[in-house]
């Protein structure tokens, strides 16, 4: 790729597809974990016929599962099963929190509750660690993570979670020699609620497959995706790589198979929920996909991860012979965050995100999706100028020092010059508005 986007514009790249073959019929191979399963080999995962009719009973065929930690699992039947709602009331520690809150909302057992509380508190109490025990204190975070999973437990710690957990929320606020007040421990068990529903969501099992899955609906509900034939490979990037790693020619020759087996010839594209780095192991990772999307006689759709996006080499896809590649950046918001104002939940009051949200906060798709949305589109004889902005990307705006500030639907705002940069680079970047909604792809190939 060459040339400059012209931003003076506003981002309208309809010239660029021009020279492309109108009226193409694609046969899509979407590649990604969506099983969330490692104990099963991928060869032994079935490759599955999917469109918009049939993705409820794909994914409740699949039955994606999060590996939270060794001893929680959730799994998901549907989309509607990454809702907090669903899930909440299958994790021990946040049951017996409820429990204990509905107790000391009822006047009945408050007291028993609190009591309870209160025992704790002594131990909670006690004088501050000397300096040869700093190294073995946890901080809030590091005990969430720790009571769900995340990580292992030190020597001497109890078993009783949620007592531990009520002693480091509760000892902070309330004395030895003062009697807890109700609503105050209430408050501070939603407190803890919200954390431990924010440390689920936010793990990185759990949002790569709700991202993969929200992405690959939005892909099927394209308007012409019915012309397309799609496909769900369940492969993940680690498995990917050990294809390439152990020198295996499994995968060339499964995808060779399936397509063979069709009586049409449409174009191949294989959208990969990968993204790529500027390294070594990255680099052949790519070749390798490259010399794929040619046996298979199509593309390769990925990622580019930051530290490839700042860099923005021109030769890195060159170097690599990876004409068959095409990289996007950045990634593109998947769904509102919960919370009252947005779309809040039923058992308790809970904000996902803080005051003012952080880029972890939020659940982000791979942009791969979006340039293989795009390719539809403007294979299509009445694709209008419009066809690579993207008006389906969730939306909202939250306070920021007395004025409402939109969140862009990208992860992050890319300059002119750093999308003239990328699309230098042969990277195609993701256009996001810090002032109106929706994404636009620039620097579709012809």
């Amino acid at each position: 790729m060459s040339g400059r986007i012209d931003f003076s514009m506003g981002f309208n790249s309809s010239t660029v597809t021009n020279k492309r073959n109108l009226d193409s019929r694609y046969r899509i191979y979407i590649l990604g974990g969506f099983s969330g399963c490692s104990d099963v080999c991928w060869e032994q995962r079935k490759i599955h016929s999917i469109n918009s009719d049939s993705f409820d009973q794909v994914m409740s065929k699949i039955m994606p599962t999060a590996n939270i930690d060794s001893c929680m699992q959730l799994q998901f039947g549907s989309l509607d099963d990454f809702h907090p709602d669903v899930w909440l009331d299958k994790v021990k520690i946040i049951v017996d929190l409820q429990v204990l809150k509905r107790q000391l909302s009822n006047p009945v057992t408050a007291a028993q509750a609190a009591a309870k509380i209160q025992a704790l508190l002594p131990a909670a109490s006690a004088s501050p660690p000397d300096e040869t025990s700093h190294t073995t204190e946890e901080s809030q975070d590091e005990m969430f993570e720790r009571l769900l999973g995340k990580k292992s437990e030190q020597p001497g710690q109890t078993e009783n979670t949620v007592d531990q957990l009520i002693q480091h929320m509760v000892a902070p606020f309330v004395s030895k020699s003062a009697e807890p007040q109700f609503q105050n421990l209430i408050e501070i068990i939603d407190q803890t609620l919200t954390q431990c529903a924010r440390v689920i969501l936010h793990h990185s099992n759990f949002q790569r497959l709700e991202a993969l899955w929200l992405a690959t609906q939005a892909l099927l509900n394209e308007e012409s995706a019915d012309e397309q034939q799609f496909f769900l490979v369940d492969m993940s990037q680690t498995e990917l790589a050990e294809q390439f790693e152990n020198d295996s020619q499994k995968l060339i020759q499964t995808l060779l198979q399936h397509i063979q087996a069709s009586d049409e010839e449409p174009d191949v594209l294989l959208v990969a929920d990968c993204s790529f780095s500027d390294t070594a192991q990255d680099r052949q990772l790519l070749a390798y996909c490259n010399d794929l999307a040619i046996a298979c006689g199509g593309y390769f759709l990925a990622a580019a991860d930051q530290v490839l996006a700042d860099e923005s080499n021109m030769q890195y896809l060159a170097d690599i012979g990876a004409d068959r590649i095409m990289l996007a950046y950045p990634r593109f918001l998947c769904r509102l965050p919960y919370g009252k104002k947005l779309d809040p939940i039923e058992k308790f009051a809970f904000e996902e995100c803080e005051n003012i949200p952080q880029p972890e906060e939020l659940l982000w798709g791979c942009p791969a999706f979006i340039i293989a949305r795009s390719l539809i589109r403007t294979s299509q004889p009445s694709s209008s100028p419009d066809a690579l902005f993207f008006s389906d990307i969730p939306v909202f705006s939250f306070a920021k020092d007395g004025e409402q500030i939109l969140q862009p639907g990208t992860e992050s705002v890319l300059t002119e010059s750093q999308a003239n940069a990328l699309f230098a680079a042969g990277i195609m970047p993701l256009i996001g508005y810090r002032q109106m909604r929706g994404i636009r792809v620039v620097g579709l190939p012809d």
